[in-house]
């Protein structure tokens, strides 16, 4: 099955009034780095930090009367955790999100501040997944899941339907991917509004579940995920984003882990914008020579910026102690 253009016209519907429709920025520091025309799509501005508000909130609120009165549970990083801890409480629900043992404290006292109830267990996207159906087999919670869902798909496509609305010459549109809900919802909007548009997607080296995947032609799990990119965490993909993936994104490429954390800074310094390292992947490819553009008009996902002060100081301190400490002071 996959999501249609109808469906996600109807959740930008039911999104309407709850989330910010983002705009997107030209960079003219960007645009000089890559040869391109680089627009960003700043979802680190989206209520709740990131994009994943608009899928949470439109698969709650496609669930029954009845399911939503025994309440959603949903396994996130943090993320995904807080949009629907905010949808659930935006629509008068009980929320239990699962999250990965010592998760980043500031995603999990957003999560906790919106109302949900917080577990940690595992350290997987796979483990905390296993806890979150047992709670829905034994409590009869509604699974919210991360990506692998119409409804969620749907949501994310939202973002399509706005970076076209805004630019309708773009070019090209660079995602990045954890387990491919993202990048299936936005692909599929543009590319049925218009084909020509390439989708380009990034996995981190430290987590390349839907790149290694795509190598076998079907779902597989990787065996081992360490990234600085909490947020791209997936070990598998899902049987409907791989799907969506195969059919609509025209490549998928891997950035390295330094690369990444370097973009952080640099998002910060020359675009102004708090972004975690998840919604840095996206313009680390870019800017580092991993997709074959030039002279493109070209929208980059900025996906998120739910990142802790110490990690966000840290990443600053080491780029800058790189990039300047050789540096002569000009008088």
């Amino acid at each position: 099955m996959f999501t249609t253009l109808k469906q996600i016209k109807q959740a930008r519907a039911n999104l309407a009034g709850v989330i910010i429709p983002t705009l997107l920025q030209s960079s003219s520091t960007f645009s000089k780095l890559t040869g391109n025309e680089i627009y960003l799509k700043p979802e680190n501005l989206q209520k709740t930090g990131s994009f994943k508000i608009r899928g949470a909130y439109n698969k709650i609120a496609n669930l029954t009367k009845e399911e939503q009165k025994r309440g959603v549970v949903a396994f996130s990083a943090g993320n995904h955790g807080a949009g629907t801890a905010f949808a659930a409480q935006k629509l008068g629900i009980k929320a239990t999100v699962v999250m990965p043992e010592n998760p980043v404290a500031s995603k999990k006292n957003a999560i906790i501040q919106y109302g949900a109830k917080a577990i940690e267990y595992g350290t997987s996207s796979i483990t905390m997944y296993e806890k979150a159906l047992e709670l829905h087999q034994e409590e009869g919670l509604s699974m919210i899941h991360p990506f692998d869902d119409l409804h969620i798909i749907a949501g994310q496509g939202t973002i399509g339907l706005e970076i076209f609305e805004d630019l309708p010459e773009i070019d090209a549109v660079i995602v990045p991917v954890s387990g491919g809900g993202l990048i299936s919802g936005v692909a599929t909007a543009l590319k049925e509004i218009k084909p020509t548009i390439q989708v380009i997607g990034v996995n981190t080296e430290g987590a390349t579940a839907m790149y290694t995947s795509l190598q076998y032609g079907h779902p597989v799990e990787v065996e081992k995920v360490n990234t600085i990119a909490d947020g791209l965490m997936a070990k598998k993909p899902g049987e409907l984003t791989f799907a969506h993936t195969q059919r609509y994104v025209d490549d998928l490429v891997l950035v390295k882990e330094k690369e990444i954390a370097d973009c952080v800074s640099l998002l910060a310094e020359r675009a102004k914008l708090v972004v975690e390292p998840s919604g840095a992947a996206a313009m680390a490819a870019m800017i580092n020579g991993h997709i074959n553009l030039k002279n493109k008009k070209v929208a980059v996902m900025v996906s998120g910026g739910n990142i802790s002060f110490e990690l966000f100081q840290n990443l600053i301190s080491e780029y800058n102690e790189r990039n300047y400490k050789n540096s002569e002071v000009v008088k």
